[in-house]
């Protein structure tokens, strides 16, 4: 998905056969900005609120959430699935003072949020890195720290788990700035990119504590962008498997990118027709379309 300038409309790009379609916003939701995006909906607000809605833009489907009251913004968001399911918990985390996190939680519903506050350094975050995997929201922050959220215990744990290792001609700006985190079927994968460098990819092992370097990801497909990721182990006709596709590499791009760990390189786009401009790379995400998609756009 593709948000211009003007934020009153937004574009559907299918990158296996290059197909863009287009969609006018609902007036309510003019001026808003995508947050997180999962099973399709996205979980948006405008950039001087903290009103929330889930939007799912194939459907139009919307759902406001109640009144956040907050004064000062927020630091991590994520939800767990559709709003359409009764499992769907929505998460905002904040810190109010140093030491302290707080953490709300709302479902379909629900019409207050639950808050809770604990005893936390943990927070020091800038992107959203949210995925919520067996059952559990992990979070990563500016130190490469990993913590838990279980919204049904409503309980929060700072993992002891050792950092990714970063390259040592690799700044920590720039270690930051292109990372990716994303799910499947119970793994977490993170992916670092550095410019037009190898992507790095490391895999969770909560047994072991640490994240596994991986030379390849054998037989997904990981669609990676800062408000949303996407995998899959199978793919459509004209996409490639054991690769990466992001929006754009960077905010200096323009096109969608694929890294393909079988040929070990990136795969410039330019047989598509697709030009995001010079928009920051959070203003394109991936989104998993639903199955009659044709039908609704």
């Amino acid at each position: 998905m593709y948000f211009p300038m003007s934020r009153n409309s937004y574009e559907f790009y299918n990158p296996s056969n290059s197909k863009r379609h287009t969609k006018e916003l609902p007036k309510s939701l003019a001026g808003s900005k995508v947050r997180y995006s999962k099973d399709g909906w996205l979980l948006m607000c405008k950039s001087i609120s903290t009103d929330f809605v889930l939007f799912n833009p194939f459907t139009m489907d919307l759902v406001v959430l109640p009144d956040l009251e907050l004064w000062h913004g927020y630091q991590l968001v994520g939800f767990s699935c559709a709003p359409t399911s009764s499992d769907c918990v929505v998460l905002i985390i904040k810190d109010y003072d140093p030491g302290h996190v707080t953490i709300r939680t709302w479902s379909p519903g629900e019409t207050t949020w639950t808050s809770m506050q604990v005893s936390s350094q943990f927070l020091d975050a800038k992107r959203n890195y949210v995925v919520f995997s067996n059952g559990l929201f992990y979070c990563l922050n500016l130190r490469n720290s990993l913590a838990g959220f279980d919204p049904s215990l409503r309980t929060w744990n700072v993992l002891d788990i050792s950092p990714p290792v970063c390259p040592d001609h690799i700044d920590d700006e720039s270690w930051y700035e292109g990372k990716f985190m994303v799910g499947y079927k119970g793994d977490v994968f993170l992916i670092c990119t550095f410019g037009n460098a190898e992507p790095l990819v490391f895999k969770l092992d909560l047994t072991l504590r640490v994240w596994v370097k991986k030379e390849n990801i054998g037989s997904l497909t990981i669609f990676g962008s800062i408000n949303s990721c996407e995998s899959r182990t199978y793919v459509h006709e004209g996409l490639l498997r054991d690769s990466i596709y992001f929006p754009k590499l960077c905010d200096n791009e323009n096109r969608c990118v694929t890294y393909s760990f079988d040929e070990g390189r990136y795969h410039p786009r330019r047989e598509h027709n697709v030009n995001w401009g010079t928009q920051p790379s959070s203003e394109n995400i991936w989104i998993e379309p639903p199955e009659n998609a044709l039908e609704l756009i």
